[in-house]
């Protein structure tokens, strides 16, 4: 299986500009984005121009977009022959394997996240008087968890309710922000809250299983799930969501005590290194 153009861009990494580092990383999590559509449009998706894309390709050492785009079909097609004998064996899998599966998509993550982008979603999360927390259908249980220890940790994080929280919008201080979980099968009325936000210039931060979903056009900051095998991304993007959050939640944990903000449900929370 040909992966030479994963190996290329993994090598490669450090020693890229900002730009070219997100184009890199993109390719990474959504290679059939680069599979199927032509260099401008996947600029336009990740919000780089043309020419970004095109330089990342010499950057790496192809002679142009069209040899990286016919290099990643090629990869793409052997991985679904691959998948397709391995549907075959089923009944030899166990639970070692779902768990190794686990692991590597973990690995991978962490390879390829932008840690500017956490970081500055981190900071829109901190300078925020109000977070709104929103998901539906298998969405709903991740952005439950979310808001639930971000208001542990801030005081002022809420979980969106559609049957009682209908122009909440409308209500929100000027200074907040609203957090949406969006994975396949994308709730239409997700989408709708995402892009009446964007209207209304609240900044948005989704948290999706691909750069193509629907919501990520109306982020002001998108975070891409990564897995591995996007056809069964619903059983793996479990572990990867939850590592997230953990990781942001950690995080905000960190600035909360640098910067002395911290409420008495935050004492509540965390008592590590404290006296009972």
């Amino acid at each position: 299986m040909n992966r030479e153009y994963v190996e290329r861009t993994k090598t490669n990494l450090p020693e890229m500009t900002k730009g070219l580092k997100k184009v890199g990383r993109y390719l990474l999590a959504e290679p059939i984005v680069f599979a199927i559509h032509p260099a401008k449009k996947v600029g336009s998706m990740i919000d780089v121009s043309e020419t970004m894309v095109i330089r990342f390709c010499h950057f790496i050492g192809y002679r142009g977009y069209a040899d990286l785009q016919k290099e990643v079909r090629h990869h793409l097609m052997s991985l679904e022959n691959s998948n397709d004998k391995k549907n075959v064996s089923t009944k030899e899998s166990n639970f070692e394997q779902f768990i190794e599966e686990d692991v590597k998509n973990l690995k991978q993550m962490k390879n390829i996240i932008d840690v500017d982008v956490l970081n500055d979603v981190i900071e829109r999360i901190l300078d925020s008087e109000k977070v709104i927390v929103a998901g539906y259908y298998h969405s709903f249980s991740f952005a439950h968890w979310f808001s639930f220890n971000l208001n542990y940790i801030l005081g002022n994080a809420s979980l969106f309710r559609p049957e009682s929280d209908a122009g909440i919008l409308e209500l929100m201080p000027k200074n907040s922000c609203i957090i949406i979980f969006s994975f396949f099968r994308y709730a239409v009325d997700t989408i709708r809250l995402a892009e009446e936000a964007k209207k209304k210039g609240v900044p948005v931060i989704v948290i999706t299983d691909s750069w193509a979903s629907p919501a990520a056009e109306y982020a002001d900051f998108v975070i891409s799930i990564y897995s591995s095998d996007k056809s069964n991304v619903l059983l793996q993007k479990g572990p990867i969501t939850m590592s997230l959050m953990n990781s942001i939640l950690s995080k905000l944990i960190d600035q909360v005590q640098d910067r002395g903000k911290i409420l008495p449900t935050f004492k509540y929370y965390i008592k590590d290194g404290e006296d009972e």
